[in-house]
C-alpha cells in the first residue's frame, strides 16, 4: 500500500474525530496539497455529522424499522455494494467508512418514520430561520477583515464567514474548537483576495460542545480565529 493510499483509508476516522493528533498532521497536510482526498473528505462529512446525531441521541426510544417506506433497505443495500465495487473506497470502508454510511442510513429511517407516523396535518408555512449568533474574530495575516456568525443546528454548528484578504487562490482550512480541547473539521476554502467571500461551514460537533473556531492555511499556521462566549 502507497503512502497515498494509507491516508485515505485513514478519513473515515479523521472525519469522526477518532485519529490520533500526530495521524492528524499528517493527513492534514496531505489534505492541503491533494484534491481528490479533499474531495473524498467532504463526501464523508455528511455521514458523520448524522452519525454523530445519533450517538448524542440513544437515550431517545427508536421508531420501528417498519416505518420506512418500501425500497429503502434496497437503496441503501445498492449503495453500499456500489461503494464497495469502488477500489479507492474499499480501504476507507473496512475502516470507518461503513459505520458512518450505516449511521446515515439508521438516520434516514428515524426522519422518514418520524414524518410518517406524526399526527399533525402538513402546513404550507416555511420552516423558521435559525438565528444567527454574531461572534468575535481575530485575524493574524494583514490584511485579512473577516467577520462571523454562528447557526445552532440540531446536527451540528454552522460557522457562516464574511471575509476579504484571504491569499487569492491560497486553501484554508476551518476546525470547529470542542469542548474537549479537540479541533474538528468544517470544511475548507480557497482565498479570494480583496473580493469578498461569504463561506457557510458546517461541522458536526453541537453549539454547547464548541468554544471556537480557527482558519489555518496551507502550511497549518492560524490565520484566523474566534472563541465563542
Amino acid at each position: 500500500m502507497t503512502e497515498h493510499e494509507k491516508l485515505r483509508t485513514d478519513l473515515g476516522a479523521y472525519v469522526l474525530g477518532a485519529l490520533p493528533p500526530d495521524e492528524v498532521a499528517v493527513l492534514e497536510a496531505h489534505l492541503a496539497t491533494c484534491a481528490g482526498c479533499r474531495a473524498e473528505r467532504d463526501d464523508l462529512l455528511p455521514a458523520a455529522t448524522v452519525l454523530g446525531e445519533l450517538k448524542r441521541s440513544e437515550a431517545a426510544p427508536p421508531l420501528p424499522v417498519e416505518s420506512a417506506p418500501p425500497g429503502l433497505d434496497a437503496l441503501v443495500l445498492g449503495r453500499l455494494d456500489r461503494e464497495a465495487a469502488s477500489e479507492r473506497r474499499t480501504a476507507w470502508a473496512r475502516r470507518a467508512g461503513l459505520a458512518a454510511v450505516a449511521g446515515a442510513a439508521a438516520a434516514v429511517v428515524l426522519v422518514v418514520g418520524l414524518a410518517i407516523t406524526r399526527d399533525d396535518p402538513p402546513t404550507e408555512e416555511a420552516a423558521p430561520v435559525p438565528p444567527m449568533e454574531l461572534v468575535d474574530v481575530a485575524a493574524y495575516d494583514d490584511g485579512v477583515i473577516a467577520d462571523a456568525a454562528l447557526v445552532n443546528h440540531t446536527w451540528g454548528v454552522e460557522v457562516k464567514l464574511t471575509a476579504t484578504g484571504f491569499a487569492d487562490g491560497g486553501r484554508y482550512r476551518v476546525l470547529v474548537v470542542g469542548t474537549d480541547g479537540r479541533r474538528y473539521p468544517a470544511g475548507a476554502f480557497v482565498g479570494t483576495g480583496s473580493r469578498e467571500m461569504h463561506c457557510n461551514l458546517n461541522s458536526a460537533v453541537l453549539r454547547p460542545d464548541a468554544t471556537g473556531f480557527e482558519v489555518r492555511d496551507g502550511r497549518g499556521d492560524v490565520v484566523v480565529s474566534s472563541t465563542f462566549a
